[in-house]
């Protein structure tokens, strides 16, 4: 017999919260909402869950409070898998949830099936034999530089362009740290000239739409103001 994921939904949206419990009860999910981070906490730490699905903007304690006090728990709480929804397009936002400890980050436009599938994809890495959490191989973004592919957290591969392929190994290559925009044109083998700066912003600006049409998520590619752009993801380069 398979193993029932037991998921928590935080989400004060009645409406979007009654369809998220019917479509993963559907789906096989053993699902619990609750309209509040307060709610939550009533239930949290005496019913363990495998993954939790965490509006950011909740009445009273955020999303984000509810990953930070979960991941303060202790190893107990270190395989809980964390996927939350924004309305707010800020990247800003996206950086703040994926430094408290959120494995994945989608818009509340996504779909129902693709939300299923994050959700699906986190637990695979978290339960996948010999692997924990705190297994860095568990990477959420792969590149693979031979066949022009890029890996998403859903499970989907996406085609790549070279340009493409140049501009996010550079990227995956420093995690976390902005890389110039100089040393991006470098690494694509372009001038460093104004109209070069303006192809090279043009370029990340259609990977990041072209990956949201995909997969329904956002490729964290954030632009660094006068300095370039920064992968603040977890990505692995697969040669």
């Amino acid at each position: 017999m398979s193993h029932i994921h037991h998921l928590a939904v935080v989400e004060d949206d009645p409406g979007l919260l009654g369809d998220l419990l019917e479509f993963l009860a559907l789906r096989g999910f053993a699902a619990r909402g609750f309209a509040s981070a307060e709610a939550f906490f009533e239930s949290w730490p005496a019913t363990r869950y495998d993954l939790l699905l965490l509006d950011v903007a909740l009445p009273g304690a955020s999303g984000l409070e509810i990953v930070h006090r979960v991941r303060a728990g202790g190893s107990q709480d270190a395989g809980v898998g964390v996927v939350m929804l924004t309305a707010l397009d800020a990247n800003d936002d996206h950086l703040l949830g994926l430094n408290a400890g959120a494995d994945v980050y989608l818009s509340k436009r996504s779909s129902l099936e693709v939300i299923e599938a994050a959700c699906r994809s986190v637990l695979r890495r978290l339960h996948a034999p010999g692997r924990g959490r705190s297994a860095e191989t568990g990477a959420q973004w792969r590149l693979d530089t031979q066949r022009w592919q890029l890996l998403t957290p859903t499970g989907a591969w996406l085609d790549l362009t070279h340009a493409e392929v140049l501009l996010l190994a550079a990227l995956f290559d420093k995690p976390g740290q902005p890389v110039a925009r100089e040393d991006l044109l470098d690494r694509l083998g372009r001038r460093k000239t104004l109209p070069g700066m303006r192809n090279l912003d043009n370029m990340a600006s259609r990977l990041r739409r072209k990956v949201q049409a995909a997969c329904g998520q956002e490729l964290p590619v954030r632009p660094s103001y006068g300095e370039g752009y920064t992968f603040a993801g977890i990505g692995e380069i697969q040669a």
